[in-house]
């Protein structure tokens, strides 16, 4: 009897219920935890793209910065012709002119040159019609700066204002002053020079094809909150929060408004806001924001420019983005997993245990894409961080090379000229001879700084690598005796024909064993070796010098570092660009002490 009651109890009208309920209940506590850690998820990617926009906004305002001490230098440099220049010297005023001509297409609108009483007595434009010379009066406040001699050899930056002159009447300019003296005038004030900037074209140079996540941008506003860059075109030269409200009245900005206070008094940081559209889409719209202060004494040049307004002279940058972006990304991903595991809760009840190892075998292979993409996106990362740096630093070297170049080649030629007519002084000659010495070096390091800024493409062929290595080999045999290094290779026959530019393959490896060689103490080992593997010919240079320490390592591509007291810092960050170019890879492994270990993988493709 006990067993029919017991069969009775535990029928299976009694187990389907009791399970189904049993199913629902675990089914709902899932669920509601899925749901805080959807929120949880969504939160630290919320941050975490943040982080992202804020380190893209500094980089903005740092290139603002950097745009100004531009400027700074270019403003300089027209004041040191007059420190260098009599009164009335020819071939002044087309001194002034060719510079102009150059400066012009930086955002400088106009040249101006007062004399002592503060009357325009030059002017250059970009204009077709220039301002007027012997009429406009420059603002008193303004002239008591530039006599005061206190002020000499400084600049002064005034913030952005709405011009009145004829020639830029109504248009937002910002202004930048020195004093002039005259050479060979003492402490005479001579007057002072101006650029009338253009913060337009600054403001949209720098935020120009910046996009955050999919659809996100950045837009710069100035002191006064008017517009100077932004995604939608009308919006610029308008009022920041008016011209957003005549777009949308419904929406009240509250959030944007308390983000502009924070920037104009200096702040950095990340929020959100409602805004009322995204690009073609229009209605309330959450954002995510980060935002940091552009200042215009931050930059490299430090303790020579005065702003007009110290505790306002500044714009603000922000990136943007919506939150559906990120939220829409996780929601998908989310509701993914919570598919997989309802499917998987249906087939516990119907298949059992079995299943549970093919959700784990999914499990692993979702988590391998996962590190796969990830170590994706961290090697982009740096790659781009890597091309910034590379963008940032070849424009001011350019310009310091072309400013450079040719100085030196007069230096040296003069040098040259004034040894053979020397009389017999060997304290002279010596001193001569240390010139031109250093004149060749600086011209090799501008001949590696051109090869850095301006590679040429290479010019790719089918090659065979390993006889590239072996003329490379008999290359550089003789420098390896002199140092009683043995030059050693390990070459793969079955290496296939790969293509790239042999010359420039060759400069590479030359650079990476004469590297290798200074690092190398008398009776070391140098290998080169190669393997194909991976759809990639491997190319592996080993020594066995003192090797390199880890901050060494952190910054060994970048350019102009190096730990060499003669080195110029270009050699391996040009072996980076040729092998980026080449659609390749190096890394590099070093232990102190142990040598170092250069691995280049080029594809058979190019």
């Amino acid at each position: 009897m006990e067993s029919g009651r017991a069969r009775k109890t535990f029928s299976l009208a009694t187990v389907i219920p009791i399970t189904l309920a049993g199913t629902v209940l675990l089914s709902l506590l899932f669920f509601t935890f899925w749901q805080k850690l959807n929120q949880k998820v969504e939160h630290i990617l919320r941050e975490q793209f943040n982080q992202q926009q804020l380190m893209l906004a500094k980089k903005i305002a740092d290139n603002v910065e950097a745009y100004i001490d531009f400027l700074e230098n270019a403003l300089l440099g027209y004041a040191g012709l007059f420190k260098t220049t009599p009164p009335n010297a020819p071939g002044l005023d087309t001194a002034l002119a060719e510079r102009f001509d150059r400066h012009k297409h930086f955002g400088v609108l106009e040249l101006r040159r007062y004399n002592a009483a503060g009357i325009l007595v030059q002017a250059f434009s970009s204009n077709a019609t220039p301002t007027k010379t012997g009429v406009p009066v420059l603002p008193a406040h303004y002239q008591e700066w530039v006599k005061d001699l206190s002020h000499r050899g400084h600049l002064l930056l005034s913030k952005t204002y709405r011009s009145t002159d004829p020639s830029l009447q109504g248009r937002l300019v910002m202004r930048f002053f020195t004093p002039l003296y005259w050479a060979g005038t003492g402490n005479n004030f001579a007057g002072s020079l101006e650029l009338v900037i253009d913060p337009f074209f600054i403001a949209g140079r720098v935020i120009k094809d910046v996009r955050s996540g999919q659809t996100g941008y950045a837009w710069i506003i100035d002191q006064d909150e008017i517009m100077l860059a932004h995604y939608e075109k009308d919006f610029v030269g308008h009022d920041a929060i008016q011209v957003r409200i005549e777009r949308n009245p419904k929406i009240v900005f509250r959030g944007l408004r308390e983000l502009h206070t924070q920037l104009l008094a200096g702040k950095e940081g990340v929020t959100e806001y409602d805004s009322g559209w995204h690009r073609q889409k229009l209605g309330q719209m959450p954002k995510l924001a980060a935002f940091a202060p552009i200042r215009f004494d931050k930059g490299l040049i430090r303790g020579v420019t005065d702003m007009e307004d110290p505790g306002h002279n500044l714009w603000g940058v922000c990136v943007v983005a919506p939150v559906e972006e990120v939220s829409g990304q996780v929601g998908e991903v989310m509701h993914q997993e919570l598919f997989l595991v309802g499917l998987f809760f249906l087939m516990v009840l119907v298949a059992g245990g079995g299943l549970i190892g093919a959700a784990l075998a999914w499990n692993k292979t979702l988590t391998r894409e996962v590190e796969k993409k990830t170590r994706e996106l961290l090697e982009s990362q740096e790659r781009l961080i890597h091309s910034e740096r590379f963008a940032a630093v070849g424009e001011a070297a350019a310009y310091v090379s072309h400013e450079i170049k040719n100085p030196l080649m007069v230096i040296g030629g003069l040098a040259h000229q004034v040894e053979r007519h020397l009389p017999d002084d060997p304290a002279s000659l010596e001193k001569l001879k240390i010139i031109q010495e250093e004149v060749k070096r600086l011209e090799t390091f501008l001949g590696d700084l051109r090869d850095f800024l301006r590679p040429l493409p290479p010019a790719k062929q089918k090659i065979d690598l390993n006889r590239v290595i072996k003329e490379v080999q008999t290359l550089m045999a003789e420098a390896a005796q002199e140092k009683e290094v043995y030059l050693e290779d390990r070459l793969d026959p079955r290496l296939p024909r790969i293509e790239a530019d042999a010359n420039q393959i060759k400069q590479v490896l030359v650079n990476l064993i004469k590297n290798a060689l200074e690092a190398t103490e008398d009776h070391g080992r140098i290998l080169m070796a190669t393997e194909f593997k991976d759809g990639q010919a491997w190319l592996t240079v080993q020594d066995t010098g003192r090797g390199m320490s880890g901050e060494v390592l952190e910054k060994i591509f970048h350019p102009f570092f190096t730990t060499k007291e003669k080195g110029t810092g270009l050699g391996l960050a040009v072996i980076h660009k040729i092998i980026s170019d080449h659609h390749g890879t190096i890394m590099v492994e070093s232990v102190a002490g142990r040598g170092s270990t250069f691995t280049i993988k080029l594809p058979q493709k190019g």
